[in-house]
Formats: C-alpha cells, structure tokens, sequence
C-alpha cells in the first residue's frame, strides 16, 4: 500500500487563539460511539436518503464511508475535507449533527481493552493483500462530559477508500 501522504499546503491550525478553543461536531454513528471530526473539516452536509458508494460533489466523485448497518436508513452525507482532492471522503449516516466549542482540556484520551476495541464497529474495507496490522479506524476513543466518542484516522479511511476504487 502507498505511504499516506500528509497535507502539502501550509498548515493551518484548528485551535483558535481564544482559549485554546476547537470547534468540534458530533457525527452520529450506530455499533460504536458517535465520531468527534473537527467542524473545519466539514465541507458540506447534504441531504440523502439512498445508500450509495461514491458521491458526485461539486463536480467530483467522493467515496462515501457508512457510519450505519444497511438496514437503517441514512439521511445525510457529511463530505470531509481530504489531504487533497483525491481523498476527500464523505460520512453517511442519520441523526443530528452536534456543533461546539470545547477547549482541549476538557476532550479526555481513553485507553480501551482489547475487548472494548473489538466491540467498536470500524471494519477496514476489504483490499487485495490488506496488511492486517491495523483492523479499525480508531485512532483514538476520547470522552467530552462524560460520554466516550470515537476520533476516527480519517487519513487512514480516505487512503482505504481510494485504493479499493483503484
């Protein structure tokens, strides 16, 4: 598998300068904590109810992750900023989306057991020759007021997505 190639641009940082503030929204997933993406990252959410794979936006076609088992239907697709156009990625799911501000302080890491990752549902889409040292796409479980979210490798899930459409 190609090495993941991080951001070419300048970087930008997604703290404000106001507290060590991030803006962060809650993506609604079922089988697993809900996911915490930095809103930043948002481009759009649109409405769709159809389960689909790829997704024509603005032109492009962007690979579509599913956050819901097939018998449940979505509602809406959040596209993700990629670390190029190639791999933006788009989220279906249903559900609200929760927006706010939350200062780095109060977002806590989780360690989970083995059996606790086992039970969160980030399957890796099935690749030729899939190298089996990564099985999720945890990167990390945090918790924010008490409840657990999940912190998804989106670089690692843009990557997997495009390979498999290769």
């Amino acid at each position: 598998m190609n090495k993941i190639q991080k951001h070419q641009f300048e970087p930008v940082s997604l703290l404000t300068a106001e507290h060590g503030t991030l803006e962060v929204t809650a993506i609604p997933a079922i089988g697993q904590p809900n996911w915490l993406v930095p809103t930043a990252l948002i481009m759009s959410v649109d409405e769709c109810h159809e389960r689909i794979w790829t997704y024509l936006w603005r032109g492009q076609e962007v690979s579509v992750y599913h956050l819901i088992p097939k018998d449940i239907e979505a509602d809406k697709l959040i596209v993700l900023e990629g670390n190029s156009d190639v791999h933006r990625l788009a989220l279906q799911t249903a559900g609200e989306l929760t927006t706010r501000r939350v200062r780095i302080s109060d977002v806590t890491d989780v360690t989970l057991s083995d059996e606790e990752v086992a039970n969160i549902q980030l399957p890796v889409p099935n690749l030729p020759n899939r190298e089996q040292r990564q099985e999720n796409y945890l990167y990390q479980a945090v918790t924010l007021d008490g409840e657990m979210y999940v912190v998804p490798d989106l670089d690692l899930i843009a990557h997997r997505l495009v390979d498999l459409d290769s």
